[in-house]
């Protein structure tokens, strides 16, 4: 009697059972077809175009090692200045990335002495399928302090001589072979040469990438100051400037390189009017010009370390 009747609720619980496999696996097969999310990568070869941030950053756990080289201009008695390498300036930053999102590092360059700390973190990043984004957005933060020692009676304490550049890089991949981005960008001095001057001036940096072969790239730069300080030619009023200041228009950064990544190392070799090797006096005080022959030839070679998990 007990087998039967165990035969019985067997047979009423099939159905039942049946119903819930079903459910299970129709909620399997719904997983296995939702889209998944594929992310871009490989945007640009390394985390500078030239001058101008990338979206890029090296992943959690990786230290970067860049050397920024700009040799002295080609109308700068360009042999007779062993090719430029007398007048070159150089500039050094190390980073590291805690986390998969953030992006710290330090940096010096020769000219006036200048020290930087900046702080790199990505907002969103460009992707496709379950979620849709059209492009990737980095902000970049940077603090500059100059120890260059004056002997003008000016008095130069911390605030005096510090700077800011913030640029927020928003970038896409068109293509495996073309990428471009827009870069929106402050400069803030808190010493500027006049009392007219502008202290914050905002940028438009444009830059795009064109891939010639799976190691080689083809890159341009171009970054407009929207607000820049311009000068006269003629003083008209001799007590207003000192006859030694020099003061000059500032030009727009204009460059052209190319990229080439050799396993670890990226080598970005270009040519450029902006002699500054740190962002605020390649960007707000620039005064090369393409057209009198005033351009610098340069380099910028990164080294990645993984040091963490």
């Amino acid at each position: 009697m007990t087998k039967n009747l165990l035969l019985v609720g067997a047979v009423f619980a099939l159905p039942f059972f049946a119903i819930a496999q079903g459910d299970d696996l129709l909620a399997e097969l719904e997983e296995k077809t939702k889209p998944a999310t594929t992310y871009a990568f490989a945007t640009w070869k390394g985390t500078k175009v030239v001058n101008l941030q990338t979206n890029e950053m090296p992943a959690k756990g990786v230290l970067q090692y860049t050397i920024l080289h700009r040799f002295g201009a080609f109308n700068d008695d360009f042999f007779y200045n062993f090719m430029g390498l007398d007048n070159a300036q150089v500039r050094l930053t190390l980073d590291y990335s805690p986390t998969t999102w953030l992006n710290l590092g330090l940096g010096h360059t020769g000219f006036l002495k200048t020290y930087d700390f900046f702080a790199k973190y990505r907002l969103t990043r460009q992707s496709k399928g379950a979620r849709n984004m059209p492009v990737s957005i980095v902000g970049y933060s940077s603090m500059y302090y100059s120890a260059q020692r004056y002997n003008d009676g000016i008095d130069r304490n911390f605030s005096r001589r510090t700077s800011y550049v913030h640029e927020l890089v928003i970038s896409r991949k068109f293509s495996q072979n073309f990428s471009a981005e827009l870069v929106p960008t402050l400069i803030h001095s808190n010493l500027v040469q006049r009392s007219a001057d502008n202290n914050t001036l905002f940028a438009l940096g444009m830059a795009a990438r064109y891939k010639v072969t799976p190691m080689i790239a083809l890159t341009v730069e171009y970054v407009p100051v929207l607000n820049p300080n311009q000068y006269p030619d003629i003083n008209p009023d001799p007590l207003a400037l000192p006859a030694d200041l020099n003061l000059s228009n500032f030009t727009n950064a204009l460059s052209v390189g190319f990229d080439i990544e050799t396993g670890g190392h990226v080598f970005q070799l270009f040519v450029t009017n902006a002699r500054g090797v740190a962002e605020p006096y390649a960007f707000g005080q620039n005064t090369g010009s393409w057209l009198n022959g005033d351009l610098h030839f340069g380099f910028n070679i990164s080294r990645v370390f993984t040091v963490g998990p």
